[in-house]
This record gives C-alpha cells, structure tokens and sequence, in this order.
C-alpha cells in the first residue's frame, strides 16, 4: 500500500498545472510512497495532453479521463481509484510547499490520526502574497488530539476547505463518503461526514497548502449566472445542513451545524439584497418555513454578532439595510 494518494481534479487548468504538479514531485518522499492521480474532467484544453507528458516521465502519476462533472464528480472518482492510506486533495491552480509531506505524514503516523488539517496561504497569479485575507476567519489550529465531532464544535468554523486536510483514506471508502455531484459549494457537506467517523483529529499551524486567487474563477466572478448559482448553492446547503443535523445526536455537532446555517443564511440574504433585492420576500418566506430561524450565535462575533441579531429580529429589514448600503 502506498502512503498517500494525491487527487487533483483537471478542467481548462493547462496554464496552472506544471506550477501545482511540479511542487508535488520535488517532495521529500520516494515516488513510490505516493500516486498522484490527475482525472480530466471533460477538459477542453491541453490539461490532459500535459498530464500525459508528465505521467509518460514519472512512475507514480496517473491520468484519468471522464465526460464533465465538475469537482466533486472528479474527486469521487480519483477516490475510487485511489490507493493509499492517507488522501490529500489539491485543486489544479494551488500548490504546495515543496519537501513538506514527509513531516504531514510523520504526524499521522506519529499520533494515529484519521484527520490532519494544516494551514494554508493565499497568493495572487503572480504568485504572491495577497495583501489580506479573502475568509476573515481564523482557523484554530492549536495542537489537541479529539474525536471529529469534538472538533467540529470547538475547532471547525465555517471553513471547510478539503484541500486544507490529510484524510484517512479508509474512512472515506469503507463508509462510502463521496461528494455530492453538481454541488456548488461540495466541500462542506463532504467534510463533516468524514469527521463524525473520525476518533483522532488533530491540527497544526503549518502552512503547506497554497491557495491561488483567480479573477477569473467561478468564486470570483460577477456575472448574474453565477451569482445565482452562489445563492442557489447556498439554498441547498441550507437544506442539506438541516438534514444532516437530524441524523446526529451529539452536542458538539449540533452547534456546529447550527453555526454553519447561521452562516450560510447570513451569505444567502447578503447575496439577494445586493443582487436581487426585488425577491427578497420569496427567499425569506422559503427560509420561514424550512424552520431556520432563529439563527444561532454560536461563536459569532463583532459585526458578525450584529448581523445575525438583526436578521432574527428581521430578515426583511436586513435585507433593506444591505441594499441600502450598497445602493
């Protein structure tokens, strides 16, 4: 068995891929400890000709090729192929530090973890620092072994980024664990799956994961068409937060789940009173009756505690606040 298996999920990513392939081979473990399994999504580009060129020059890479189904149907199938004890997602436009797996893998195996998350950093396309952070939240990334769903009350918050983790690869596919396909936002369903079958969780403030902001990237884009995928996406993981919170009956869960509708919540009215603030009622009434309200506060904080507050006092009027200012 090999130790790691690297999963990167192509589409339209030839300009970016020698940067994130090459910081995954000027690694300080052998090839034959790790795969790198790169699975073209339906590109339509030279990402797999490129992919190819490199799998034909190292053992230890191999390229997978399927009709288009986004991210998550890329990563479920790089999943299903995979073979390695530990899993590490990396997006085709990221990198990572080079000679930095060895000590990630060293911890798992030190300390029997099933789940590492490690920190990361933001650069721009010229590759460098971005002068402030896009997710003003700060991840707590104290060093306290606990089960996954002690981590997810105390640790967790509202980022769910996978690619930020190291994964027992076992968890995943012996559970069935697999993203949901045509999901926008596939991470944050995913990732709390994984934790409730986790018994040893644990973080480190290393930052090994590099995060590259595109002003072209579906995250950043502006058209309508998108921004109304954002606001359906977030309608689904809204639901889908709900559904999962009935199935567990733990505490430190709960919260959690609570926090993270609180939030999805607070971006959904957000994004309908800058864009379309004339359907605001039709969101609200839909929210009334899914039974969300009133929103946790759970470790909210600042503006962030004043926003919420309003919202359960009034959605329509946080709404008409938004708008206003943005007007």
């Amino acid at each position: 068995m090999k130790q790691l298996s690297i999963i990167v999920p192509m589409y339209n990513s030839e300009a970016y891929l020698p940067k994130c392939l090459d910081s995954l081979l000027h690694q300080d473990i052998p090839l034959e400890d790790y795969e790198i399994i790169l699975v073209n999504d339906g590109s339509p580009d030279g990402s797999k000709a490129l992919a190819e060129d490199y799998a034909s020059k190292y053992p230890n890479i191999v390229v997978l090729s399927q009709k288009n189904k986004g991210t998550s149907g890329a990563r479920n199938t790089g999943i299903r192929y995979a073979t390695g004890k530990y899993v590490y997602f990396v997006d085709p436009d990221d990198y990572i530090l080079e000679n930095s797996l060895n000590d990630i893998l060293q911890k798992m195996e030190d300390e029997s973890l099933d789940v590492l998350r490690f920190g990361y950093s933001e650069v721009d396309e010229a590759y460098q620092p971005t002068k402030s952070c896009k997710h003003p939240e700060q991840p707590d990334y104290s060093s306290k072994i606990m089960d996954g769903y002690t981590f997810m009350g105390e640790r967790l918050g509202v980022t769910c980024y996978v690619w930020t983790y190291l994964f027992r690869l076992s968890i995943i596919k012996d559970n069935g664990i697999y993203f949901i396909e045509g999901d926008y936002f596939d991470d944050t369903p995913w990732l709390p799956k994984v934790l409730a079958l986790s018994r040893r969780v644990n973080s480190i403030d290393w930052k090994r994961h590099f995060y590259l902001i595109r002003s072209n990237s579906l995250v950043q884009s502006s058209s309508m068409k998108n921004i109304q995928r954002k606001i359906d996406g977030q309608r689904f993981l809204i639901g889908e937060m709900q559904r999962q919170m009935g199935e567990v009956q733990n505490n430190d869960a709960v919260k959690w789940y609570k926090m993270m509708i609180s939030h999805c919540v607070l971006t959904l009215l957000t994004l309908i009173s800058i864009h379309i603030f004339h359907k605001r009622w039709e969101y609200i009434k839909d929210l009334k009756d899914s039974g969300v309200f009133p929103l946790s506060l759970y470790k909210s904080r600042g503006t962030i505690f004043m926003k919420v507050s309003i919202i359960n006092l009034s959605p329509g009027l946080y709404c008409q606040l938004i708008h206003a200012s943005k007007s």
